[in-house]
């Protein structure tokens, strides 16, 4: 599994990411140019301790998550991928998730080596092992925060800025203004409140090769996150 195309269309398309809005006072970002607004959306998110994305993707890898992360590297939620779904832990820099019978069908290689891990772990949690850990880089917004800094550093004078501010709106009750980038046949709307902090409060990924729609919620909430009990590891299964 590859790094979140959430965390790569953000940080490709407009070096932003994701927050909520708080807060009910008109900030004035609607009448100020997509540069500016881009630019105060970035400065806004930093202080973000942690968030709940909800992403759906369409298309042929058809994939959707639900996670809450941290800055810390935490995250708690669930993935599924072609109808396969799996609960996911992250805390203390290991990773554990819990999949379902698809999931393995998928994954292990072989119906004779799914039924093996099957009949293995059982109801259990699996612990990944070093190099087996396809979720930290999703699974932690500091990572995701560098990403964007690194992009917004690199890219100002490098190549030419696309983004274009579209029309005002509203996402879950709150009034937005839209920013709008093109890029490699692919379109990136980003939804960012006008009311209170300038923070994402959706994104909208239309054509190119991974469609699909991402809501960002719960900004600075406590995450909860505790280690199963009884993980099992995924390499002593030869994973």
């Amino acid at each position: 599994m590859r790094k979140s195309v959430v965390a790569a269309a953000l940080v490709s398309a407009l070096g932003v990411t994701a927050l909520s809005a708080c807060g009910s006072e008109d900030s004035g970002l609607a009448g100020k140019s997509a540069e500016e607004i881009k630019d105060e959306t970035v400065a806004a998110m930093r202080s973000a301790k942690s968030m709940t994305l909800d992403f759906q993707q369409t298309g042929a890898a058809a994939t959707a998550m639900k996670l809450s992360v941290t800055k810390g590297g935490e995250c708690t939620g669930t993935v599924t991928t072609q109808g396969a779904t799996a609960e996911i832990r992250r805390v203390g820099g290991t990773s554990y998730m819990k999949p379902d019978t698809k999931f393995w069908e998928q994954n292990a290689g072989s119906p004779e080596q799914a039924q093996l891990i099957e009949a293995t772990v059982g109801d259990r949690w699996v612990e990944m092992g070093a190099g087996q850990d396809d979720f930290a880089s999703f699974c932690d917004l500091d990572t995701i925060l560098k990403d964007m800094d690194d992009e917004d550093k690199g890219g100002k004078g490098n190549k030419k800025d696309t983004t274009e501010k579209g029309d005002e709106g509203e996402v879950r009750g709150t009034p937005t203004i839209t920013l709008i980038a093109k890029e490699d046949g692919e379109t990136t709307r980003v939804h960012i409140a006008t009311e209170g902090e300038p923070y994402i409060l959706k994104m909208d990924i239309e054509d190119g090769d991974e469609p699909g729609t991402a809501e960002f919620s719960d900004f600075n909430e406590k995450v909860d996150v505790t280690a199963p009990a009884d993980a099992v590891n995924l390499n002593e299964l030869g994973g």
